[in-house]
């Protein structure tokens, strides 16, 4: 028996403390919490100078809500983040859904969590939207930079987070919108199953991301090929029976044995989980609203007016419409004021070609497979519901959830330093435009 001594002993580890837990915590997502502070702050002046130095308009929402009495600073602060559809989602968290109000064209996760915080708040359901969002931004930033750095390199990494808050409509994340919390809950989805194969975890938060944005239940493909990668392949045995002197009828055949098997549980739980998730909402819509399709149908009415269309068609009516001839004022007849297809079209051939250099990096192994079925189905599914005069309506704002677009402009950025300043300048201008805009009630996306 050998006596243990002094030297052979290793020294006992310490328990990192929690001060210094959190402080290494801090520094590991020091680059995406710093993005997000510079991001929250410049916005917040500009829609501080916005105010001064750019002509607003009246108030041009299409929701039936109206915000309580805001002071110059409380609109410039608070009131700037709710225009357009975050009234929408004031709405609903401050009254719920109704069968006669267009609200149900909105899907119910967001509008829940802001209704919880605000209720926290004692109903302040605005700066409730404004808190829930913030927050989404954050978490964004950080889960992007995280799962871009594992997947990746931190270098690609920190581009990625930097490109998307800088992109000309990354102001939507930080308004009353949707777009931060469903990005949050995909990049949560794709960082525990591509990096903790945790696919009960992962079948949640696709189940609540269904819930947050309509085509949430197309995040079903991506996930079940991402699944499908992860198992075990299946190792085939084969063994010839012949026939033997005592049985000379035993006729010959084939044995296979199966040496690993596919988790089919989780797998079934990743395709059930947002199936039900929205059989919820099919079901909601029926007790409450009296019609299960209320939510699809709302969509074809005033002030959507979306129809179901061809990709092809949309895409066809929104080049017509954005090289057809225009007015002294440079805008179409049917609309004097503003002509988004100008902004929407540029957008779309923006992603599009992203796209088809997606598809190149996945065919030399540089991007997953799964992010290429995500990238390619949040391009195509607004183009199955156009609008009759903007066939591409709000294509830079559905864009800004594409974040495998934004993982090809950081791997050529870091690669090429005059096409990281060019991406820089150019976004940062339009950021600053299209914010300016609308902060002053002006349509953008």
């Amino acid at each position: 028996m050998v006596r243990s001594t002094a030297k052979n002993q290793k020294p006992p580890v310490a328990p990192l403390k929690r001060p210094r837990r959190f402080y290494l915590i801090l520094r590991e997502w020091r680059e995406p919490i710093a993005i997000f502070l510079g991001l929250r702050l410049g916005l917040g002046l500009l829609a501080f100078f916005a105010g001064i130095l750019f002509p607003a308009i009246a108030r041009n929402g299409t929701a039936p809500y109206t915000l309580p009495p805001l002071n110059r600073w409380g609109e410039r602060l608070l009131g700037v983040w709710s225009h357009w559809d975050g009234e929408w989602y004031l709405r609903i968290a401050q009254n719920g859904y109704q069968s006669n109000d267009s609200t149900s064209a909105f899907f119910p996760i967001f509008p829940i969590v802001v209704k919880a915080v605000g209720f926290l708040l004692g109903e302040n359901y605005l700066l409730a939207g404004v808190l829930v969002s913030s927050i989404a931004t954050l978490v964004v930033f950080i889960l992007l930079y995280e799962l871009v750095k594992r997947d990746f390199n931190r270098n690609i990494a920190s581009r990625t987070t930097l490109y998307l808050a800088v992109f000309p409509t990354a102001f939507f994340l930080l308004a009353i919108y949707s777009e931060a919390l469903f990005l949050a809950l995909v990049l949560a989805a794709f960082l525990v199953a591509r990096h903790y194969r945790n696919w009960w975890l992962a079948a949640l938060l696709v189940a609540l991301a269904t819930l947050t944005r309509s085509w949430g239940i197309a995040l079903v493909v991506p996930f079940a090929w991402e699944w499908w990668q992860q198992q075990p392949n299946l190792v085939l045995h084969f063994r010839r029976q012949l026939p033997t002197t005592r049985s000379r009828q035993a006729t010959r055949g084939v044995t296979v044995r199966v040496e690993a098997r596919p988790a089919l549980k989780s797998g079934m739980t990743l395709l059930i989980a947002p199936i039900l998730a929205l059989a919820a909402w099919f079901l909601f819509n029926g007790l409450a609203l009296g019609d299960p399709f209320n939510f699809i149908k709302i969509q074809s009415e005033y002030p959507w007016n979306r129809h179901t269309a061809w990709p092809w068609e949309a895409i066809w009516k929104g080049a017509t419409l954005f090289f057809a001839s225009r007015g002294p004022d440079g805008f179409l007849p049917s609309a004097p004021r503003e002509d988004p297809n100008l902004i929407d079209f540029p957008f779309f051939l923006f992603f599009a070609l992203l796209f088809l250099i997606a598809c190149w990096q996945t065919w030399r192994k540089q991007l997953p497979t799964a992010y290429l079925l995500y990238f390619g189905l949040g391009l195509l599914f607004p183009l199955l519901s156009p609008t009759p005069k903007q066939p591409l309506l709000s294509f830079p704002r559905f864009g800004l959830i594409l974040f495998p677009a934004f993982i090809l402009l950081a791997q050529w950025g870091v690669r090429w330093c005059w096409l990281h300043y060019l991406y820089l300048y150019v976004a940062l201008l339009l950021l600053s435009l299209f914010f300016g805009r609308f902060a002053n009630w002006y349509w953008v996306a």
